[in-house]
């Protein structure tokens, strides 16, 4: 089979700090290296190209955790890359190229890119191109270090999922749960377009009553816009006239203006002229003032030099004193050291000659010494090993002593281990005991497991249905909302003056009436009643706001509304109503609704003086009885005004108003409300039994662990009857060696003497005698050759000294002599530069006097011109104070012309709103007598009279009728759409079933076979826990090893489960095999004779899949064609790829082996890219 992987290429990964490219040649490749040189990081690289997203699977804490994190010589890098080049030659990948290159990056920052051939893409692009091939997330074909463990443990629903990656479920699941959440949406959004649907229906009836008052409203509208536009013309004209006078005004002024700027401006340039002479004159009088302060400050100068040199004069002298007299004093200690110099001198030749007559003796004296020391080391070494005998006598005593003693205290430890024995023998017998009720506690606690899940799935389809109703009344509520916001069911006063608020138009806090009540049902119609068209006032906080919104209203024509400014609403106190009036009287209006109390003075206002009554023959007799003070309403809706009108009826269609509205949305949200407390009580219920589940397998779990706990008590109990039987054996044979080492040393201590000690200590007493004499005798004449060599020593010390303080003596005398022959030098300089610094301060003096006579003469010419500019000043301020008295007469006709063209330009705007078909205003003439603004109010008054009109309602109308034919086809496409989802989800769940039973059927077989294989005989099955239902049982593992009974998989030894994994996965690769198969260190835990095997099914499996496989095992490299050796450095990963030139018959060479463990032990010098022809040299040759 051609390669699939051909080239990796890491950097940043990990521990690959530096850029790796590895070329990968061969079908089986095998990764060899020591511990913890990154090995399995190679392939968490791999798996972290192909799109895995779980940093658990990459051994990791966080995403960020792959990037190479520093080492003692490398920096951390910001950026982690991988990619990977794929052989697409037989299309195994769903891309027409002939090679797919996948890229992979992350940065330190948390972003990350992907590519598919150069191409960005998602890694959701990656895993849906390798799904179905066992390289997709959670892949059986890449099995990583503990993964073979991992799947022996893990539960049967998680062994179910790698059979569905197998049949390539995965895939058909995708499908299910895009479509499942694909039709949940289609009926939520169908769901919604039906309330919006009805919604609809219902506000369309009341349109076509409204749209008959429209046409009889804009007869009258354009009736007032004519007597308006003669108006307009009129006004026009007027301040058209106005105007002119006011511009022939200005320009008269302006031209007196000009000529008074002329004269000013001349007055002001004299003024200058004579300014500039001025400062001419003070920037000359400030040069001579500098020059003249230079010069003053030089003569001072020159005096502070004149003081300081006759400092200095008299300083020499008194220092060329003080030097004469101490060359007098040093002369005197240059003869005091000479003389001590010489008598030293006599002195230590007389100590040398003392010395050297005191030698002969002392030698003579250490040849006694060394004779003497001679003969009492002889003595005392025979005294010694006398010593030496009598201590090995008391040594093997003490020895036979121990020996009995070891041999009573094993008499009396037999007794113990026996007892011990029988322990261990009951310990062992209770811990099988234990194993088997955990294995029956286990199976009682799964099947209760089973029983709540049951449990839950039915909870949870309760949830759903409710979960159906509260999105169905959350878009009802929201509609509803929408429409109350938009001012439906409003005036279309009101509506313009909401969008207005919306659009930003005006500023505040704007409430319609009917939108802040809150009704009971069963007084709706009296409400209504008493309301009237008052439901459409606008309360506001004050009245700014309310002038801003008439204003706003009046400017864009948008109709007349009642505002209820809280600020200065003032409500008419309300009735008190005794108990005995209480004959069908239910109360004051304001007191049976609920609102916000910030609006209390307009509910006052509007329902403060309203009586609710039961019914009109009671509120008759009642008015009858009490007058006609209050405003009265039933609750059939009919009003009776305090003049004795009464207004009743009903219409034929129901309006929906306001407060109609109003009503619908507090049933909504109550309703709402109460769904969503049973949905919270369905959250609860399902929480606790998903607690319970928990709960079960969390027992389970713990059962399985306590049976785990408990194999490995009787495994120990095993072991430590075995380790007391092993203690017994010990203790007899050691009794048997002591008794015989006890009888060979009472042998040797019958035959050893022991020699006589009081003769060679009397011999040792004498001689050491002796010994100490020779001692004395030349520490005496020792002693007298140090006191000689010590008082040589200090007499030479002493010399030396007087010698060297006589030279220093000598040295200071001569410099002192030099220095007064110095101070002469300077002191006849001295004498020079006095004269110099006299004859200069002469000089400068002239210069001073002669600059201080023409600063004088300066300070005159400059008063003369500074006169005649203050003059010039004085008159160009009075002219500018008369120019400024013009130009402010100039400014107040300018704001008069202002306000006439401002108003000039509110006609035009008002004409152009009023009339934009119209040429503009400016140039047209008025036209006879304008109407009267009396007889324009009277035509307003009629406009009034109508109240509020909906001027939009044909509009409306055919935008609703538009809308709900539009709604109407959606929702007929997503009733054909759900009908397709559910058909197609039928479909997905048939084949989906299909794929996995044929699939596991293969599995099972080919597991048995790979099993018998492996294991040399036996038997091996794959059980479903609910048949009925694969696609949501579980897998359970039976193995019968050869010569053993079929048991669980848990009950397998360590390295019967291993090579039982081994099988599955390769039965994994006969049913559909990878194209790439990646394992990590999965032959870890196989011993030598199957390993052998597993390296024989590797071989075979390398005939259909590129397998790359990281081993410690000698055996898995050696069948391997290709060899990649990973080394550490100072933190970093290296690569060293290896091909073996191997022939057939030398693959199970001895060679081979030491080659592959070579690479496993020994590290790498430097990384390389391309294969190594040759092995590297090892120690043996």
């Amino acid at each position: 089979m051609a390669r699939t992987l051909t080239q990796i290429r890491i950097h940043g990964f990990k521990t690959f700090a530096q850029r790796v490219e590895i070329e990968l040649t061969h079908d089986l490749v095998a990764v060899v290296g020591p511990n913890g040189c990154g090995k399995s990081n190679l392939v968490d690289a791999i798996v972290w190209a192909l799109g895995e997203v779980s940093v658990r699977a990459l051994r990791a804490t966080t995403p960020t955790e792959v990037l190479f994190s520093g080492s003692a010589t490398e920096k951390p890098l910001g950026m982690a890359e991988v990619t990977l080049w794929f052989d697409n030659e037989s299309r195994w990948l769903p891309l027409d190229t002939n090679e797919v290159q996948i890229t992979r990056r992350l940065y330190r920052s948390g972003e990350w890119e992907c590519w598919i051939n150069r191409t960005p893409a998602r890694l959701r692009d990656v895993a849906d191109l390798f799904a179905g091939t066992g390289l997709g997330r959670g892949g059986y074909a890449i099995v990583g270090q503990g993964e073979i463990e991992a799947f022996l443990s893990a539960d049967p629903e998680e062994r179910r999922r790698w059979l569905e990656e197998l049949a390539g479920i995965a895939f058909y699941r995708n499908r299910r749960r895009d479509t499942l959440r694909d039709l949940e949406a289609t009926r939520l959004h169908l769901q919604r377009i039906e309330d919006v649907l009805r919604e609809l229906i219902r506000q369309r009836e009341p349109l076509r009553e409204q749209a008959e008052r429209a046409l009889a409203y804009r007869e009258l509208q354009q009736q007032l816009h004519a007597m308006e536009r003669q108006l307009l013309l009129h006004d026009f004209a007027q301040l058209s006239h106005q105007l002119s006078i006011v511009h022939q005004e200005r320009a008269h002024l302006r031209q007196a203006i000009e000529e008074g700027r002329g004269a000013m401006q001349a007055a002001e340039m004299q003024a200058e002229t004579h300014g500039k002479v001025v400062a001419h004159l003070d920037a000359e009088m400030d040069t001579l003032r500098t020059i003249l302060q230079s010069q003053l400050s030089a003569e001072q100068r020159l005096q502070g030099d004149l003081k300081a040199l006759s400092e200095r004069e008299r300083t020499l002298q008194e220092l060329a004193q003080a030097l004469h007299e101490e060359a007098g004093t040093l002369q005197e200690q240059e003869a005091r050291h000479s003389r001590t110099v010489h008598l030293l001198q006599a002195r230590l030749q007389t100590a040398r000659a003392a010395l050297q007559q005191l030698l002969p003796r002392l030698q003579a004296a250490r040849e006694t010494l060394q004779q003497h020391e001679q003969a009492r080391q002889e003595v005392d070494a025979r005294y010694h090993a006398a010593l030496h005998a009598y201590a090995q006598r008391e040594q093997q005593e003490r020895e036979r002593l121990a020996l009995q003693s070891r041999l009573q205290e094993l008499d009396e430890l037999e007794p113990t281990i026996r007892a011990r024995l029988q322990q261990t023998e009951a310990a062992l017998l209770a811990a099988q005991k234990q194993e088997q009720q955990l294995h029956r506690e286990l199976e009682t606690a799964q099947a209760e497991s089973d029983r709540l899940d049951k449990q839950l799935t039915a909870h949870q389809a309760q949830t759903a249905t409710r979960q159906s109703l509260l999105a169905k009344l959350t878009a009802q509520v929201q509609a509803l909302e929408a429409s109350l916001q938009a001012g439906e069911g409003a005036s279309p006063a009101v509506r313009r003056l909401l969008q207005a608020i919306q659009r930003g138009e005006l500023q505040g806090e704007f409430y319609p009436v009917g939108a802040i009540l809150t009704i009971p049902p069963e007084l709706q119609l009296a409400i209504e009643a008493a309301l009237g068209s008052s439901v459409n006032d606008i309360i506001t906080p004050t009245e700014a706001e309310a002038r801003a919104a008439i204003e706003w209203l009046k400017r864009n024509q948008a109709g007349r509304l009642t505002f209820l400014p809280l600020d200065i609403l003032t409500p008419a106190p309300a009735p008190r109503l005794a108990p005995q009036q209480a004959n069908g009287i239910l109360g004051l209006a304001a007191e049976l609704v609920r609102y916000d109390p910030r609006f209390e003075r307009a509910v006052q206002h509007l329902l403060g003086r309203t009586v609710v009554i039961d019914t009109l023959e009671n509120a008759i007799q009642w008015r009858m009885a009490n007058g006609g003070r209050e405003r009265m309403v039933t609750l059939e809706g009919e009003l009776i005004q305090p003049s004795g009108a009464i207004t009743g009826g009903r219409q034929g269609t129901e309006r929906r108003g306001l407060l109609a509205l109003k009503r619908q949305l507090d049933d909504a949200r109550l309703a709402l409300q109460q769904v969503q407390q049973q949905v919270q009580t369905d959250e609860t219920a399902l929480q606790s039994l998903r607690q319970r589940r928990e709960t079960a397998k969390t027992r389970i779990e713990a059962l399985q662990s306590e049976l785990h706990e408990a194999m490995q008590q009787r495994l120990l109990a095993e072991t430590e009857h075995s380790r007391v039987e092993q203690a017994l054996a010990q203790l007899l044979h050691e009794r048997k060696s002591l008794t015989e080492q006890l009888a060979q040393l009472d042998i040797q201590l019958a035959q050893q003497p022991l020699p006589d000690l009081t003769a060679l200590q009397a011999e040792r007493d004498q001689i050491q005698h002796a010994y100490a004499e020779s001692v004395q005798a030349l520490a005496t004449l020792q002693a007298e050759q140090e006191r000689l060599q010590r008082e040589i020593e200090e007499t030479t010390a002493r010399l030396q000294s007087e010698q060297q303080q006589l030279q220093q003596v000598q040295q200071r005398l001569h410099h002192r002599h030099e220095r007064m022959q110095a101070i002469q030098r300077e002191y006849d300089q001295i004498q020079t530069r006095r004269a110099q610094l006299q004859q200069e301060r002469e000089t400068l003096l002239a210069q001073i006097e002669h600059a201080q006579a023409r600063l004088e003469q300066l300070r005159a010419e400059r008063q003369q011109q500074l006169t005649q500019s203050l003059q010039w000043s004085e008159q160009a301020r009075q002219l500018r104070q008369q120019l400024q008295q013009m130009n402010e007469r100039d400014r107040a006709l300018e704001l008069q012309s202002a306000r006439i063209e401002v108003r000039l330009a509110e006609l035009s705007e008002q004409w152009q709103r009023l009339f934009p078909d119209e040429p503009k205003l400016e140039g047209k003439l008025s036209i006879g007598n304008p109407p009267s603004r009396s007889a324009v109010e009277k035509v307003r008054r009629a406009l009034q009279a109508m109240g509020e009109v909906n001027l939009g309602a044909a509009e409306e109308y055919a935008r609703l009728t538009e809308r709900i034919d539009t709604l109407t086809q959606q929702r007929d496409d997503l009733l054909k759409t759900c009908e397709q989802l559910e058909h197609a989800l039928h479909e997905i769940d048939m084949h989906a079933r299909q794929r996995f039973e044929e699939t596991f059927e293969a599995v099972r077989v080919a597991f048995n076979e790979r099993f018998q294989q492996l294991f040399e005989g036996g038997h091996a099955d794959l059980i479903l826990t609910q048949p009925r239902d694969p696609l949501s049982a579980g897998v359970l593992i039976e193995a019968q090893p050869p010569g053993k009974r079929r048991q669980r998989l848990e009950l397998l030894s360590g390295g019967e489960r291993a090579l039982t994994a081994t099988a599955l996965l390769l039965a994994f690769m006969q049913v559909k095999p990878s194209p790439l198969c990646v394992l990590d260190e999965v032959d870890a835990a196989l011993d030598g004779r199957n390993v052998q095997r597993f390296a024989d099914h590797l071989k075979q499996m390398a005939q259909n899949t590129q397998v790359l496989i990281v081993t410690h095992n000698p055996i898995t490299t050696a069948v391997a064609g290709q060899w990649i050796g990973v080394s550490m450095t100072g933190g970093v990963s290296r690569i060293v790829p290896y091909v073996p030139r191997l022939s057939d018959s030398e693959t199970d060479g001895l060679d081979v082996r030491r080659a592959a463990i070579h690479l496993q032990s020994q590290p790498t010098p430097a990384p390389t890219t391309q294969p190594i022809t040759q092995p590297p040299t090892t120690s043996d040759g």
